[in-house]
């Protein structure tokens, strides 16, 4: 499978996360973002390594970091000469997700549109299909291991058109690791609508089936979500789903370069 698609920084930033998976799931304060490194306890992870590699990879992840500590990772940052970009955080427990998901379950696709099967992720060029999409829609991907679940368990959910492209998407898995008190909470997102599909609820639909999925298929007993506080749309959308902004944490990605690594 050819497993990275992005632009020159997103292509070497997915390869070294998966180089580090093990890792990342195996030390104490460090957590799986999927795209790059990162963190949801720095202090336990230590400021050397987080330095280290921020100065090779120029992006670094933060989750779950209390507001009342924003301040001091900011300043912390810029001593470095790195900023950092903030999303809220939405999330549900298992019992709010499923009741809030179940209306959407019985809902049908508009003509022409199908769901692809768990199987059809064993296929390289449906998941490149899958981070296309994204990629059209502002969202830089994940690679097609960890989209394909041969890495980690995942949900990866993907609508077709009738010509087989790929026209809307969304992925879960679980980022934390045993020694994290978030270790069951699973991270939703990566939510892809074309322009053409919009306005039809494909949006809802695949991320309802999403964080659902994290409950009933991976055992996760929270799922959460990341929304800039202007993204009013998708705000709306995880809502639906079941999950609530919680005021007391951010999650944020720090960066060398002018622009947000993403939406």
């Amino acid at each position: 499978m050819r497993q990275y698609l992005g632009n020159e920084t997103q292509v070497r930033l997915q390869r070294k996360a998966e180089e580090w998976s093990d890792w990342l799931y195996d030390t104490k304060g460090a957590c799986h973002p999927g795209r790059f490194l990162g963190t949801d306890d720095p202090e336990t992870l230590g400021w050397d390594i987080i330095k280290r590699h921020l100065r090779e990879d120029r992006v670094f992840g933060f989750r779950m970091i209390a507001v009342e500590d924003i301040e001091t990772l900011t300043d912390k940052l810029d001593d470095l000469g790195f900023r950092i970009d903030f999303w809220d955080v939405f999330s549900g427990s298992s019992e709010q997700i499923l009741a809030a998901t179940e209306p959407l379950m019985n809902r049908a696709l508009p003509e022409g549109l199908h769901l692809l099967d768990t199987a059809d992720l064993k296929d390289a060029e449906t998941v490149r299909h899958i981070q296309e999409c994204m990629l059209r829609n502002g969202v830089a991907p994940f690679s097609g291991k960890l989209l394909s679940g041969s890495s980690i368990p995942c949900r990866t959910i993907a609508v077709r058109n009738e010509h087989g492209s790929v026209v809307a998407a969304a992925y879960g898995y679980l980022p934390y690791n045993r020694y994290s008190p978030h270790e069951k909470t699973a991270w939703g997102g990566l939510v892809s609508v074309d322009k053409s599909q919009r306005g039809k609820g494909l949006g809802n639909l695949v991320n309802a089936l999403m964080v659902r999925g994290c409950v009933t298929g991976l055992g996760a007993e929270r799922v959460q979500e990341f929304v800039s506080a202007t993204n009013e749309p998708s705000r709306r959308m995880v809502k639906r789903c079941g999950l609530q902004h919680d005021p007391s944490v951010r999650c944020g990605i720090a960066t060398s370069a002018g622009e947000r690594f993403t939406s």
